[in-house]
C-alpha cells in the first residue's frame, strides 16, 4: 500500500496490551516591468462562468442539511426611529416601556454605574418587541448622537457552537458604529479598539446604545458592555442575567385586561369594524387565557380571527383548546405559542405553507419579496400575494417595503415542519444563491458604469440595493461556501469588495478583500485569488500604507508562479491564454509598486509567461512581455477604482516576432552540465538492475550528478533560469531512476527489501537532494514539491517513516511559500501520520493540529477528516480520551461527508475506543459495528483483515 493511500486510511488502532492500562494507544508503532504603468488595473480577464458565512442565523434547517458553518457571524443592524420602523400593534407594556425609556434616558444615571435594562422572560412574552419599541423611541427622541445598534446573540441556538460571542461582535460592532480605522486582527485588539472608540464617544458627548437581543449568558455579554455612564445597555434574555450594575425587568405575561385590548386592538387594525370581540366578551377572555396571556401566541390568534370573519373567539378558543391538549407534554407557556402555531399552519393553503416551510432555507435576517420568489420557484406576482397571506396570518412579518422577516420561534417551527415534509432544500438554495449571485453582478455592473441592461438604472440604486441586502449578502456567501458553491460565494463576495472600493472606505475594502481571498483559495480560482490579493494591496495603497501595500505587491507577485503553472496545465489553449492575460496583468500591476526592489523576479515571472505561451505556441504577445501600456487618463469626476475589464481600457502589448529557436544561444556551461546530468543516467543503466540499485553500482553515477549540480550557479540569473532546466529535468530523472529500486527490492523477498530499506535509501536521499537543490537554483518550487512527495512515499512504502516525515514537512515548507494550503495540510497530515507510526505521538499531534485547519480552508474534507483521525491517534496515545473522542467525532463526520469509507473505518475504530474509555460503552459496540461493516463491505486485502484483527484484541469479536 503505497503512503498516499496509508495517509487517505489512518493506521488501524492497535488495543493496549493487557495490564498497561492506556498502554501506547491506537496506531502506536515501533521503536514587471521597469517603467511601470499609473494607477491601478483591474484582474479580470479570467473570471469563470459558474453561479459563503452565516449572520447570525442557523444554516443548517433540518438533518438533511447536516452541514455546519466554520463559526457564527454576528449581523449588526441600525436602530431606526419610531416613525421609519414597520407598524405594528403594541399595547400592554406600558408600565414596562416606562420602565426602560427611563433607563435609556441619557439624563438618568447620574451614580457612574453601568447602566442596562436586561429585560427577560420566557420565549414569546415579548421581550424582543418590547427592546425594538424601546430603542426606537429612543432613537426618535435623538438621544444618542454616537449611535445605536441591534445585534441578535442568538443565545437560545440548538448548537452552542452558533451562539455570537464577544469576539464574533467587535469587528462588525466597530464599523457599524463608523469606526476610522482597520479593524485589528485578533479579537483581544478588536476588543481594545472598541472600548476606546466608545471612551472617545463618551468623551464628545455621544453616547450609544447596545441593544443585546437574545442573550443566554453573561459570557455573551460581559465583554460588550460599555465602561462609561454615558452609554446604554439594553439586553433581552429568557433568563436573568445579572450583570454589574444591571436593572432588571421581568417580563411576565400580559394582565388579562392587557391581552383583551391587544386582540381588540389588533383585530380592528386588520378587520377594520367588526364586532365580534365585544359580543362575545366571555370568548375572547377564554381565548386569551389559552394563549396563556403571551403576545406571540394572542397576536397570531387574532390574526386567525380576521381571516375568517366568521369564526368567532369562542370557536377558536374550542380549536385551540383541544391542540393545546395534544401538548400537554410542554409547560402552559410552550404550549400556548405552539398550538396557536399549529392552528394557523392548518389554515395555510398548500401554495402558502410550502412557502412558510421554505422561508428558513435563506439564512440571512430578513428577505425580499424578489428574494422569496426565487426562494419558492415562483413568478413575482405570485410570491407577493402569498406572502401578504402569511403576513395577514402573522406567521412573517414586514420590517420594510418589501422585506420579511419570521420570529425566532416561527422559524424554528417552520424547520422542524420542512424536516417532515421533505421539501427540497437544495434546489430551494441553490436558487437563492443565484438570485443573489444575479444581482450582485448587476450592482457590479451599474457600479462600473457597464450599460443599463441591469437590475439597478443608477449607482445609487445599486448602492442602496447593496446597504439593504448586505447581512444577506454576508450569509448568502456563507450558504454558498458551506454548500460547497465557493465560486458562488467569491463572485458575491467581490460586490462587497466593489461597493467599498466605490467608497473609498479603505478598511472595510480590505477585510472584504481578505475574505474574497478565503473563497478563492477555496474554489481554487486562481485569478480570482490573483484578483482578492490585488484587491487587498490597492486597498492598503489608498488608505496610505504603501509598507504594507508594498508587501502586498510581493506576495501578488509571488502568486502568480501558481497561475503560470495552471496555464501550462491547463488543457484548452483559449484558457491557458486567459490564465496568461492575467499574469501579465498582476505581475506588472506589482511591478507598479514594486519598481526595482524585485527586478530580477519580476522578470523571472516574465519569462515564466513567455515559456508557458511559447510551449503552448500561443500568440506572439507573450513571448516578450514588455512594459504596460499607460491606462487612459481618468477625468475629474472618473476616479480610477479597480473595476475595468483588463483589455477594455488597457491596450495590449506590442506584437514582437519571436526569435528563431535555432538563434538561441546556450551558455558553454550549461551545455557541460547537461553533459554530465546525461552521463549519470547512462552510467546506471550500464549495470544489471541489482547492481544499479545498490549504493556501490550507483557511486559513479552520483558523482556525475553531483558534477552536474555543482556547474548550475547558485546566484543564477532569473533571466538565465530556462537555460538550466533541462538539466534539472535529467537530474530528476536519474533519482527516480534510482528509486526505482523500492518495488524491485519489495519483490525480491524481505532481506532483499531490509537491504534496501536500511542502506540504499540513505543514499537515494542524497540523490533527490541533489534535484531538489538545482530546481531551487532555477526558482522552481513545484517540481521541488513533488520530488520530496516521490521520496516520501517511497520511504514510507520501505518502512522508513523518519525520511518519510522528514521529506513531507520540506514539501509542507515549500508549499506554504507558494500559498498552497491544501498542499501544505495534505503534507502535514503525511507527517504527522509518519510520526505516529514511530510513537512520537506529541509530534504527531502537534502537525496533525496544524493540517486541520488548512485542509478545511481548502475544502478537502476527506484529508481533513484524517487529519483528526490522526490527532485522535495521538490523544488516546497520550491518555487524553476526552480530546481523542473530540476529534474523531469530527474525523468521522469529514470522512463520511467526503465518502471516504476507508477513512471512515479508520476514525470509527479509534472513536469506539474513545468512547469506551470515556464511560460510552453502548456507542462504542455502534461505532465498532458500522467500522466492521464497511471494512467487510469493501472488501479490501489490508483493510478488512487489519480491522476485524484490531476488533478481536479489544473484544468486540471473538477470535
Amino acid at each position: 500500500m503505497s503512503e498516499r493511500e496509508a495517509a487517505e486510511v489512518p493506521p488501524i488502532p492497535s488495543a493496549p496490551p493487557a495490564g498497561a492500562g492506556q498502554g501506547p494507544g491506537p496506531g502506536a508503532g515501533s521503536a514587471g516591468a521597469d517603467s511601470a504603468a499609473p494607477g491601478p488595473v483591474r484582474l479580470d480577464a479570467f473570471a469563470p462562468g459558474g453561479r459563503v458565512y452565516q449572520a447570525a442565523r442557523d444554516l443548517y434547517v433540518s438533518e438533511a442539511h447536516h452541514v455546519r458553518p466554520a463559526g457564527p457571524l454576528a449581523v449588526v443592524e441600525p436602530v431606526l426611529p419610531t416613525d421609519a420602523a414597520a407598524a405594528e400593534v403594541f399595547v400592554g407594556r406600558g408600565t414596562e416601556r416606562r420602565e426602560v425609556l427611563a433607563v435609556l434616558d441619557p439624563a438618568h444615571g447620574a451614580t457612574g454605574m453601568i447602566v442596562a435594562s436586561s429585560v427577560a422572560g420566557l420565549a414569546g412574552i415579548g421581550k424582543t418587541a418590547l427592546a425594538r419599541s424601546c430603542a426606537a423611541e429612543a432613537v426618535g427622541r435623538g438621544w444618542y448622537a454616537g449611535g445605536a445598534v441591534f445585534v441578535d446573540l442568538n443565545g437560545y441556538a440548538r448548537d452552542p457552537a452558533d451562539q455570537v460571542m464577544p469576539e464574533h461582535v467587535f469587528a462588525p460592532m466597530l464599523h457599524a458604529l463608523g469606526f476610522p480605522g482597520r479593524p485589528a486582527d485578533s479579537p483581544a485588539g478588536q476588543a481594545a479598539q472598541y472600548h476606546r472608540m466608545l471612551a472617545g464617544l463618551a468623551a464628545e458627548g455621544r453616547p450609544v446604545l447596545l441593544v443585546l437581543d437574545n442573550a443566554s449568558s453573561t459570557a455573551q455579554i460581559a465583554d460588550l458592555m460599555p465602561r462609561s455612564r454615558a452609554h446604554r445597555t439594553l439586553v433581552t434574555s429568557r433568563h436573568t442575567l445579572v450583570t454589574r450594575g444591571s436593572r432588571t425587568l421581568e417580563l411576565g405575561a400580559l394582565s388579562p385586561a392587557g391581552a383583551r385590548a391587544l386582540v381588540e386592538e389588533q383585530l380592528e387594525f386588520l378587520s377594520p369594524g367588526g364586532t365580534r370581540t365585544r359580543q362575545d366578551a366571555a370568548g375572547t377572555e377564554r381565548l386569551c387565557r389559552l394563549c396563556g396571556h403571551l403576545p406571540l401566541a394572542l397576536h397570531i390568534a387574532t390574526a386567525l380571527l380576521a381571516r375568517d370573519p366568521d369564526l368567532t373567539p369562542s370557536d377558536l378558543a374550542d380549536e385551540l383548546a383541544r391542540a393545546r391538549h395534544k401538548l400537554d407534554v410542554l409547560d402552559d407557556g410552550e404550549r400556548a405559542v405552539r398550538a396557536a402555531f399549529e392552528l394557523s399552519y392548518r389554515r395555510l393553503t398548500p401554495q402558502q405553507a410550502r412557502m412558510f416551510r421554505l422561508l428558513p432555507v435563506n439564512p440571512g435576517p430578513h428577505i425580499a419579496t424578489d428574494a422569496v420568489a426565487r426562494l419558492v420557484g415562483l413568478a413575482d406576482d405570485q410570491a407577493v400575494g402569498l406572502i401578504r397571506e402569511l403576513a395577514r396570518a402573522h406567521v412573517v412579518e414586514r420590517v420594510g417595503n418589501g422585506v420579511w422577516r419570521q420570529h425566532d420561534l416561527m422559524r424554528a417551527y417552520a424547520i422542524e415542519l420542512l424536516g417532515h415534509h421533505g421539501d427540497n432544500q437544495g434546489a430551494a438554495s441553490n436558487r437563492l444563491i443565484e438570485h443573489y449571485i444575479a444581482l450582485a453582478a448587476d450592482a457590479m455592473s451599474a457600479l462600473h458604469g457597464e450599460g443599463p441592461d441591469t437590475s439597478f438604472p443608477t449607482v445609487e440604486a445599486a448602492l442602496a440595493w447593496c446597504d439593504r441586502e448586505h447581512p444577506n449578502l454576508q450569509a448568502a456567501t456563507s450558504m454558498a461556501a458551506t454548500f460547497g458553491d465557493d465560486d458562488g460565494a467569491l463572485r458575491i463576495q467581490e460586490t462587497v469588495v466593489a461597493v467599498y472600493a466605490h467608497r473609498g472606505q479603505t478598511a472595510e475594502w480590505e477585510a472584504a478583500a481578505r475574505s474574497a481571498l478565503r473563497f478563492a483559495r477555496e474554489a481554487k480560482d486562481h485569478p480570482g485569488r490573483s484578483r482578492a490579493l490585488h484587491q487587498v494591496m490597492v486597498a492598503l495603497e489608498r488608505a496610505g500604507r504603501q509598507g504594507e501595500a508594498v508587501e502586498a505587491a510581493g506576495v501578488l507577485l509571488g502568486f502568480q508562479q501558481v497561475v503560470i503553472e495552471a496555464a501550462s496545465l491547463a488543457e484548452h489553449p483559449l484558457d491557458c491564454q486567459r490564465l496568461l492575460q492575467h499574469a501579465v496583468a498582476a505581475v506588472a500591476e506589482s511591478g507598479r509598486l514594486l519598481g526595482k526592489r524585485e527586478r530580477r523576479l519580476l522578470h523571472t515571472r516574465r519569462a515564466d509567461i513567455a515559456r508557458v505561451a511559447n510551449a503552448r505556441r500561443l500568440d506572439e504577445t507573450f513571448r516578450e512581455i514588455g512594459p504596460r501600456a499607460p491606462r487612459r487618463p481618468a477625468g475629474p469626476d472618473t476616479e480610477d477604482v479597480p473595476g475595468e475589464d483588463l483589455w477594455g481600457t488597457v491596450p495590449r502589448p506590442p506584437r514582437r516576432p519571436p526569435e528563431p529557436a535555432a538563434e538561441e544561444e546556450v551558455p558553454d556551461v550549461a551545455v557541460e552540465a547537461t553533459r554530465w546530468a546525461r552521463e549519470a543516467l547512462e552510467r546506471l543503466s550500464e549495470h544489471s538492475p541489482g547492481v544499479a540499485r545498490s549504493v556501490a553500482g550507483a557511486a559513479p553515477a552520483q558523482m556525475a550528478a553531483r558534477r552536474a549540480l555543482s556547474l548550475i550557479p547558485e546566484d543564477l540569473r532569473p533571466e538565465d533560469a530556462d537555460d538550466w532546466r533541462g538539466v534539472c529535468a535529467l537530474l530528476a530523472r536519474f533519482a527516480a531512476a534510482r528509486l526505482a529500486g523500492g518495488p524491485m527490492s519489495r519483490n525480491a523477498g524481505q532481506l532483499a527489501q531490509q537491504d534496501w530499506s536500511w542502506g540504499v535509501l540513505p543514499h537515494v536521499a542524497s540523490t533527490y537532494e541533489i534535484a531538489v537543490q538545482a530546481y531551487r537554483r532555477v526558482n522552481d518550487a513545484a517540481a521541488q514539491v513533488r520530488l520530496y512527495t516521490d521520496l516520501a512515499e517511497e520511504s514510507f512504502q520501505s518502512g522508513a517513516y523518519p525520511l518519510a516525515a522528514k521529506c513531507r514537512l520540506a514539501a509542507a515548507g515549500i508549499a506554504e511559500t507558494m500559498g498552497d494550503e491544501g498542499g501544505q495540510g495534505e503534507a502535514l497530515s503525511a507527517a504527522a501520520h509518519a510520526h505516529l507510526l514511530l510513537a512520537n505521538h506529541e509530534e504527531a499531534a502537534r502537525f496533525a493540529e496544524r493540517a486541520f485547519p488548512l485542509l478545511t480552508a481548502a475544502k478537502r474534507p476527506g484529508p481533513a477528516g484524517r487529519a483528526l483521525t490522526t490527532l485522535a491517534n495521538a490523544h488516546y496515545s497520550l491518555n487524553l480520551p476526552a480530546r481523542a473522542l473530540s476529534a474523531a467525532l469530527g474525523a468521522e463526520a469529514l470522512t463520511a461527508s467526503a465518502g471516504d469509507l476507508p477513512g471512515r473505518t479508520a476514525a470509527l475504530l479509534v472513536l469506539g475506543l474513545a468512547q469506551r474509555d470515556t464511560d460510552r460503552a453502548e456507542d462504542s459496540s455502534a461505532s465498532w459495528r458500522t467500522a466492521l461493516h464497511i471494512a467487510r463491505t469493501l472488501d479490501d486485502p489490508y483493510l478488512t483483515p487489519s480491522t476485524e484483527s484490531f476488533l478481536k484484541s479489544v473484544g468486540h469479536l471473538r477470535g
